[in-house]
C-alpha cells in the first residue's frame, strides 16, 4: 500500500503539473481540443477514445463503490471530467480511509456487506 500511495502522490503532482503547463501555453479551452481530436479519426482518436471509456468505467466503479448516492454520482461526474486530478486524491484518501485493506478501498462502501 505505501507503494501505491507514494505512486498515487506522485501522479496526483505531475498531473496537476502537466494541466498548468498547458493551460498556460494552450489555454483553458479543453472541450473543444478533445471533441476536435475525437473527430480527427486518427491514432491520437484512438488514444482519446480508449481514454474516454476508461474514465467512464473509472466513474461508474466509483458511483458504485459510493453506494449509488448522489455523493457517489457528483464523485463518478467529477472524475469524468477531471480524470487523474481528481481520481488519483480520490483513491488515495480511499487507503486512508479503508486502513490500506484491498478489499475496504475496491468495496467502499459494499466492503461490509
Amino acid at each position: 500500500m505505501p507503494t501505491l500511495r507514494l505512486f498515487l502522490i506522485v501522479a496526483t503532482v505531475a498531473i496537476y503539473a502537466m494541466t498548468v503547463i498547458a493551460s498556460v501555453s494552450h489555454g483553458i479551452n479543453w472541450p473543444a481540443v478533445a471533441v476536435a481530436d475525437l473527430m480527427e479519426l486518427s491514432w491520437r482518436s484512438q488514444f482519446n477514445t480508449d481514454f474516454l471509456i476508461y474514465l467512464l468505467l473509472f466513474a461508474a466503479w466509483i458511483t458504485w463503490r459510493e453506494g449509488g448516492t448522489p455523493k457517489g454520482y457528483a464523485f463518478g461526474v467529477l472524475s469524468v471530467v477531471m480524470g487523474g486530478m481528481f481520481s488519483f486524491p480520490y483513491l488515495l484518501r480511499a487507503t486512508y480511509v479503508g486502513n490500506g485493506d484491498p478489499r475496504a478501498v475496491l468495496l467502499g462502501t459494499r466492503a461490509a456487506q
